[in-house]
């Protein structure tokens, strides 16, 4: 009986650390400092919980309901989409990250079934989770109010997340956790719940982002009134936190009447640029997905098709490629394009079954304990569906893993003979989810070990250092990695190197290697054509930077280099029409060089050609005395 119920600690310990622990892992070294680590974090620790299972020999049956099966499908779709993807390595990354998720989820569920995870265990491990992420922010947004960021750029303030909007729907995630614990944990872990609660509402509210505003508002809202009216139906003596609720709501709501007597703050939040620029993501996946109707692009893929459908409409950071957009900002929208209908109806499957069972708890006879955690349990995945359609909490492991906590709460109750499902094997489930686990550290392995390379490979790019690029780059490459954070080809970097070094032959095989992994990647298809300009391929060369400009227009490096090979020919009519899409204030010796080229031969030679009227004769009007003045009337011209 006693070593029972120590099996029974061990794995209640472990499920607790598997969250609590969440907020310390931050990897300065590697670009972007969570999102592997996390995950590996999340596999490991999903491996030692399924082997602690493993040694508990009464942990013999369990039930797969329709709720994990709509899971299972997801996955299964998933994996058949990877068969429509440029890049497989993209998407195995990508379904590493699902199985995690289904993994952790599977694990909670069983141990409930078997009771041998009580839903206060779980409760606690958030609540520290919570506090941990909660009191990190704090301390940063006080130095934010102390170096006068605070008011700037509140995106210095990102604790452990990476990000301030990732942080910010993190600390969303873990104010239901904070709720249930202020009412049904006890002594010191009520107060610490109690406190918990008034600082997420605070904080969720002083970070500014807008899509956690609008899901903590409308699930707030939707299940405060079913709390109200459930609880006046059942007369049952339970009491949320309203005070504190309200007091930390009231200081947020100063707060913000505060911030937004900032000019900078009111017009930051006020913003539609980010809107504008979702309408454009969201218009690109819905031609992607007319074009990939059944099986989509294949996970992890949306990122590499995306810039088919153009960049107009983007900052001038994606139109050079200095930058590029890996997300289309709307969760429902990345499974639909990657994966296509059926995923995204398997997606949704997983949420709705788990309304569908807290709408059938609801109408049970109901206890203070169970009211409050399915009341909590409904805002926060409501809360999550929400945030999801603005934002890309799907990538993210510790927002994934609250996600599913939170799922497995919502089945906490159901004893296994009530569960509508199949019987299995629960030592056969456990070790399948025992490989899953695996899988995904090895992928996140691989992934760190390609990740932490490309920082050598960023850092000898940034020095124009190509005897370093190469070896970092061939460092960085390996099954599981072929693409960097930015969603550029790996390739792409070592064939920048060897073209410096005059390997044309090198150059040309890793530049061809990296269009396959990204076609329309605008900076590899440029690097492609300097390499065929480089080999006197003009031909060759002409047609892969059209290819760039026809996704990005204004694309600078491609339409210069077009220029440059259309004066070798002397033909400054096609020169000027590839230099006449660049901004009027495009500046440097290279434009400035092509320009003062063009200019007095497109003036000079006017009755011969007769082409761009307006122009010439403005030029001649101005009568400069040197191609320098001529390109400073020129850019007059542009302006009117």
């Amino acid at each position: 009986m006693a070593q029972a119920k120590q099996k029974n600690n061990i794995l209640s310990t472990i499920t607790m650390l598997l969250f609590a622990l969440m907020p310390l892992v931050y990897v300065k070294t590697l670009v972007d400092k969570t999102l592997i680590p996390h995950q590996l974090f999340g596999s490991v620790g999903l491996v030692l919980l399924i082997l602690a299972m493993l040694a508990n020999k009464s942990i013999s049956k369990a039930k797969v309901g329709w709720m994990l099966l709509s899971f299972v499908g997801f996955l299964v779709i998933n994996m058949i989409a990877v068969s429509a993807a440029i890049n497989p390595v993209e998407s195995w990354a990508t379904i590493s990250r699902y199985m995690l998720s289904f993994g952790v989820l599977t694990a909670l569920t069983v141990l409930f079934q078997a009771k041998k995870l009580n839903p206060e265990s779980l409760i606690k491990g958030v609540v520290i989770f919570g506090t941990i992420a909660g009191v990190i922010t704090l301390f940063e947004i006080l130095k934010a109010l102390g170096s006068g960021d605070f008011i700037s750029n509140i995106y210095v303030v990102s604790g452990t997340f990476s990000h301030k909007n990732l942080l910010s729907s993190v600390l969303m995630l873990c104010l239901p956790f904070a709720i249930m614990g202020a009412v049904i944990l006890e002594k010191g872990w009520k107060s610490l719940s109690l406190f918990l609660t008034f600082l997420l509402i605070a904080e969720v509210f002083v970070l500014r982002t807008r899509g956690v505003w609008l899901a903590v508002f409308i699930s707030a809202f939707a299940f405060l009134l079913m709390f109200f009216t459930l609880r006046k139906r059942q007369s049952l003596d339970v009491k949320f936190p309203i005070k504190q609720v309200g007091l930390a709501a009231g200081i947020a709501v100063v707060l913000l009447i505060a911030l937004f007597s900032a000019a900078k703050v009111s017009s930051s939040v006020s913003d539609t640029a980010n809107l504008e620029n979702r309408f454009v993501f969201w218009n690109n996946s819905v031609e992607m997905l007319k074009e990939n109707p059944v099986l989509g692009v294949g996970p992890g893929n949306w990122k590499i098709n995306f810039p088919k459908y153009g960049l107009q409409g983007l900052e001038n950071s994606v139109l050079q490629g200095i930058t590029h957009v890996q997300r289309p900002h709307n969760d429902y929208l990345w499974v639909l394009t990657e994966a296509g209908p059926l995923a995204l109806i398997f997606y949704v499957g997983i949420f709705a079954l788990a309304f569908l069972q807290l709408a059938k708890s609801f109408k049970q006879p109901l206890n203070k304990k169970d009211l409050t955690i399915d009341i909590s349990v409904g805002f926060g995945l409501m809360a999550y569906l929400v945030f999801s359609l603005t934002d890309f909490p799907l990538e993210r492991t510790s927002h994934g893993l609250l996600v599913v906590a939170m799922l497995a709460l919502v089945f906490r109750n159901v004893q296994l003979d009530q569960v509508k499902g199949f019987n299995v094997s629960a030592r056969a489930l456990l070790v399948i989810i025992l490989g899953l686990g695996v899988f995904s550290t090895t992928v996140c392995a691989y992934r760190w070990q390609g990740e932490k390379a490309s920082v050598k490979v960023l850092d000898a790019n940034s020095h124009r250092n190509a005897q370093r690029m190469i070896p970092a780059a061939e460092e960085a490459l390996n099954p599981y990695y072929n693409m960097d954070n930015f969603a550029n080809p790996i390739r792409y970097y070592s064939s920048l190197g060897k073209l410096v070094l005059k390997d044309i032959n090198g150059a040309m095989q890793d530049g061809l290697e990296a269009v396959d992994v990204a076609p329309y990647n605008i900076i590899a298809l440029n690097q492609l054509g300097n390499v065929y300009k480089a080999q006197k391929q003009t031909d060759l060369a002409l047609e892969t930077y059209d290819k760039a400009t026809e996704i990005s227009p204004v694309m600078e490096a491609a339409r210069m280099s077009s220029a440059e090979i259309y004066l070798d020919k002397g033909d400054y009519i096609s020169a000027y029409g590839e230099m006449k899409y660049m901004f009027r204030n495009t500046k440097g010796p290279r434009y400035q060089k092509i320009m003062e080229a063009i200019l007095p031969a497109l003036v000079g030679n006017f009755e011969e050609h007769g082409e761009y009227n307006s122009l010439v004769q403005y030029l001649r009007s101005k009568n400069p005395k040197t191609p320098a003045q001529m390109l400073a009337f020129y850019r007059e011209w542009k302006k009117r």
